[in-house]
């Protein structure tokens, strides 16, 4: 994939080290439910900072502050947004978490160049940017620093920098059947349009765990 993207022409990827779902693709020792714990048995992320590193690009991360496994083994609603606050005592805990697991990612794995954080606003994100600038001032983090438009590209030229989010398909987890894919003419005229508007594009190539 390093060597397809490097030949492409990119600058960097970006590999998803946790989706809501919490699990983790590294070797953390948060959390029992990560890639160590499959029958892969390995640190995925080390082999892909290692190979990215190789290919000449730059080694971009997405993170999810938000964590489903956090919340059902806390009795919480699995949910992205709560009508009612989070009691403070598992909220100090869920900040505690994502804090720690920002570490590791930091502290791991060398230079990262670019870390995208998902999910809204608020406390759990605004821990995670503390961390990460703290470590390493000199990331880019995108989503929560920059405007970054999920499916489509911003209508006007801008002269701040900005990140679109786009998948190849309709939706950005797997579907397996009757999924409609954006043909070849049309992803290079997306990059073109970017580009010309001054923004960068994370096109999503694969299923999120």
């Amino acid at each position: 994939i390093a060597t397809l993207a490097k030949l492409a022409g990119m600058k960097y990827i970006v590999f998803t080290t946790k989706h809501h779902s919490g699990f983790c693709m590294w070797d953390t020792k948060t959390t029992e439910f990560n890639i160590m714990n499959t029958p892969y048995g390995r640190d995925l992320l080390a082999e892909y900072v290692e190979e990215t590193r190789k290919a000449g690009l730059g080694v971009g991360f997405y993170f999810s502050p938000e964590d489903f496994m956090f919340l059902y083994e806390k009795g919480l609603p699995v949910r992205r947004r709560f009508v009612e606050p989070i009691p403070e005592k598992i909220m100090d805990e869920y900040l505690e978490l994502v804090e720690l697991q920002c570490m590791e990612l930091m502290t791991k794995y060398g230079d990262i160049d670019n870390i995208f954080f998902d999910g809204g606003e608020g406390p759990l994100q605004e821990k995670c940017k503390e961390v990460v600038w703290e470590l390493q001032p000199n990331i880019v983090v995108s989503r929560g620093a920059m405007k970054t438009p999920e499916q489509k590209i911003l209508g006007i030229i801008s002269e701040d920098p900005w990140q679109s989010c786009i998948t190849m398909g309709t939706q950005w987890a797997i579907k397996p059947t009757n999924e409609e894919y954006k043909s070849g003419a049309r992803l290079i005229e997306i990059l073109i349009e970017t580009r010309a508007k001054g923004g960068n594009l994370l096109l999503n190539i694969g299923p999120e765990p």
